[in-house]
């Protein structure tokens, strides 16, 4: 029996973990008891959720449509052609190969479309649920060896909104502060988050301090377990995010409640913005006496207002405020409320996006955007994000597309749209874990290494960098291996050698985030890891 330390899969808390495993089989795993992150203790997924890793209906191979071999068996080149006895059947739909085989015929395909309709009929989308090094590697094939700018990942529908609402207003598409500020504050606010069961770990240091007399507001839709532990437990009316954020606006305005030093010395733009809040009859939150069921909520917004303005505070945040058509615009609301009260950049007094995926905010920095390259720097070209690719490939003009670690057809709204589109493209490329619904679609299937079976660098909801081991050995490739297998049939070799390499040149191509970030610092790091920016160390605060 050996003990491996590493970081936990699921969701963007990036809780550090313990297993103990014997010959190739985990028998058991706990939290690190001197981790940061996890203070020793897990969630139920943390603890009972590897089962998968041994299910018999992980893709172990790579499998090829049949009907694709069929349509192509007289076009391949000769060097696929006598190699496709190689080609044995798996059910009615796929056969299996080798990898060496999947990679050539991949290569073949993705070249002939791009030379045949251009490059932008690609888009490479994904990279939440691997490690930075794989999507760092995605979005450098999309835009170097195809040369396409459509680059997104599952971001696009949980906080991308909450990268362009925080980029917009303090300048950074991040968390300002760690967990475990959440003990230095005096209040809270919750709002979109159903932080116990979301993030467990989270909200145990969220309940923690409310015993220890912090203050707390839930703003909400309904109810929610973790406002029992609430002064005020605000319900609000469905799509009124951006709306309760501007009636906070609107009180901490109105009676003189903003700290005017930090605005006079860290913002620009207040007397429009002022001016726009106090004249906006809708921000005001009477509004709310006339409207049946939520006429508590005018007297609960203004407490909540003074004890936020009044108090070293923070605001979290989930999904219940992203996944909105005003998602952006709610998110630059709660800015500037820390903004114009000074709850930034100290300890206690946070901006914090409560990350769902457990390399989300990874795949952003990696440049896995339509609209940013690496370190959030500005690309050649800007791409279309997913919800246009998909129209794109409904009116015929996307043609290929390479979907990693995400399920594009399960997961986006509309999926009787989503699957029609997908079922127009003439290559449809997934390399993941397991069939999903956009497999049911795919002409090409490669079989990857989960989060427990590889190294990498995985960076959770507070920027800090996680470096990963493998809990149990595997043959099959990485998500960075397929890609640079491809690329170099395709006449693009990157230089990598191991994965190593990959993150090196991801240090140079961010040198503003990762440039003092290497291996041997993380792996020194391991349990603790790094946040970013990572010079000589890590910054703890933004």
């Amino acid at each position: 029996m050996k003990t491996v330390q590493s970081v936990c899969t699921y969701c963007g808390t990036g809780c550090d973990i313990v297993a103990e495993v014997d010959g190739n089989s985990i028998q058991k795993i706990t939290a690190d008891k001197e981790g940061i992150v996890s203070e020793g203790r897990l969630c139920i997924k943390g603890k009972y959720g590897y089962d998968f890793l041994y299910s018999p209906n992980r893709v172990t191979k790579p499998r090829i449509r049949r009907s694709f071999i069929d349509a192509h068996r007289e076009s391949f080149p000769e060097s696929i052609q006598k190699r496709l006895f190689l080609l044995k059947g798996f059910d009615e739909n796929f056969m299996e190969c080798n990898v060496e085989l999947a990679y050539d015929i991949a290569a073949y395909k993705l070249g002939e479309l791009a030379e045949k309709y251009g490059p932008r009929s690609f888009a490479a989308v994904g990279g939440a649920r691997t490690n930075c090094e794989s999507s760092y590697i995605f979005q450098k094939f999309a835009r170097e060896v195809i040369g396409s700018p459509h680059v997104d990942n599952c971001g696009r529908v949980c906080h991308a909104p909450s990268l362009k609402g925080m980029k917009m207003t303090i300048g950074e598409g991040a968390a300002s502060a760690p967990f475990n500020d959440i003990y230095e504050t005096e209040y809270m606010i919750i709002i979109g988050s159903n932080t116990t069961e979301a993030h467990p770990i989270v909200a145990n240091r969220v309940m923690a301090q409310t015993k220890r007399g912090a203050g707390l507001s839930v703003i909400d839709i309904r109810n929610i377990a973790i406002g029992k532990f609430a002064d005020h437990e605000l319900v609000i009316p469905y799509e009124s995010n951006l709306l309760v954020a501007n009636m906070l606006a609107f009180v901490i305005l109105s009676e003189g409640l903003q700290n005017d030093d930090f605005i006079a010395t860290r913002t620009k733009d207040f007397d429009a913005y002022k001016q726009a809040i106090l004249s906006d009859p809708y921000a005001n939150p009477d509004f709310f006496k006339g409207l049946k069921g939520y006429e508590t909520l005018p007297e609960q917004i203004r407490q909540t207002a003074r004890n936020y303005a009044s108090k070293r505070s923070m605001i979290l945040w989930g999904l219940g405020v992203t996944e909105h058509l005003d998602g952006s615009k709610a998110v630059a609301g709660l800015c500037n409320l820390a903004l114009m009260t000074g709850n930034v950049g100290k300890p206690g007094a946070a901006l914090m996006p409560l990350r769902g995926q457990n390399n989300v905010q990874g795949a952003c920095d990696m440049g896995m955007m339509p609209y940013f390259d690496p370190d959030y720097a500005e690309p050649k070209e800007i791409g279309l994000m997913t919800p246009q690719l998909v129209d794109e490939m409904l009116e015929g003009r996307l043609k290929s597309l390479w979907n990693m670690s995400e399920d594009l057809g399960h997961i986006h709204p509309n999926q009787k749209k989503v699957q029609e589109a997908l079922a127009k493209l003439e290559l449809c490329i997934v390399s993941d874990l397991f069939p999903n619904e956009t497999t049911e679609y795919a002409h090409i299937i490669f079989g990857v290494k989960s989060a427990y079976e590889k190294e990498g660098i995985y960076i959770n909801a507070e920027r800090r960098l996680h470096f990963s081991q493998p809990l149990i050995e595997s043959d099959l490739p990485d998500d960075w291996e397929v890609i640079n297998e491809v690329a170099k049939r395709m006449g693009s070799d990157f230089g990598f050698t191991d994965q190593e390499s990959v993150w090196n040149d991801t240090r140079q191509k961010a040198p503003n985030r990762f440039s003092g970030a290497s291996y041997e610092k993380l792996k020194a790091n391991r349990r603790d890891g790094l946040q970013w920016p990572v010079k000589e160390t890590g910054t703890v605060r933004l």
